[in-house]
């Protein structure tokens, strides 16, 4: 008997997401590392210059807040990256919010074009804030990344994670830096993406370029 036999194969959303020709990229760091169970984010304040923080939500828990933190603690942002796989609209008001009072004086958002149809048009909204925004450059991509790298006066903070920025009752896993290195690596590959992408069907750009 064929092992194989009976099963109903899961068939790709599309051939290939239109990057496999760039190379990977890889980062190794060495650091003081911290690792939490938390339930609020004021407990654990923010990680020091090449510290890192490791931490566990389990509660329902929206990512955004860990962008609302920095600007609570450090008063600005100069500029956000933002590697989104699914967004509220809760959380699209409050970055859309942000940039338009310089709270955050730039941003570039790179958002996942692997949804389905029902949930494109429920994220119009979304995307109709970063589009309208002059200060935002909105890109759609193939990505399935969660990254949130944020440089202020003299730190540079990098939020990676399981979680979206939407609310769910799940376990997820968070990474904090604060290291330059962690961001200029962020901003260089999704630079790198917006370039190697350019005209082709699988990329759109709004905004700054």
């Amino acid at each position: 008997m064929n092992f194989f036999e009976g099963i109903d194969w899961v068939q790709k959303d599309t051939n290939d997401s239109g990057v496999e020709d760039t190379k990977d990229h890889l980062l190794k760091l060495y650091k003081e590392k911290t690792t939490a169970v938390i339930e609020r984010l004021s407990e654990i304040g923010l990680p020091k210059k090449n510290e890192q923080i490791r931490l566990i939500t389990k509660r329902s828990f929206n990512a955004v807040a860990f962008l609302q933190h920095v600007i609570s603690i450090e008063g600005h942002v100069d500029e956000a990256l933002f590697c989104i796989y699914s967004i509220n609209y809760e959380a699209s008001v409050i970055i859309n919010g942000l940039v338009t009072s310089g709270k955050i004086k730039t941003a570039t958002i790179l958002m996942s074009n692997l949804r389905n149809k029902a949930h494109r048009a429920k994220e119009q909204a979304t995307k109709d804030f970063f589009v309208n925004n002059p200060n935002i450059e909105l890109i759609f991509a193939s990505s399935h990344s969660k990254i949130m790298s944020f440089k202020t006066s003299e730190n540079y903070y990098t939020v990676e994670g399981s979680g979206n920025l939407s609310y769910n009752s799940r376990i997820e896993q968070y990474i904090i830096d604060n290291d330059i290195s962690m961001f200029e690596f962020t901003k260089t590959w999704i630079n790198e993406i917006k370039v190697y992408l350019q005209g082709k069907k699988e990329l759109t750009v709004y905004g700054k370029s």
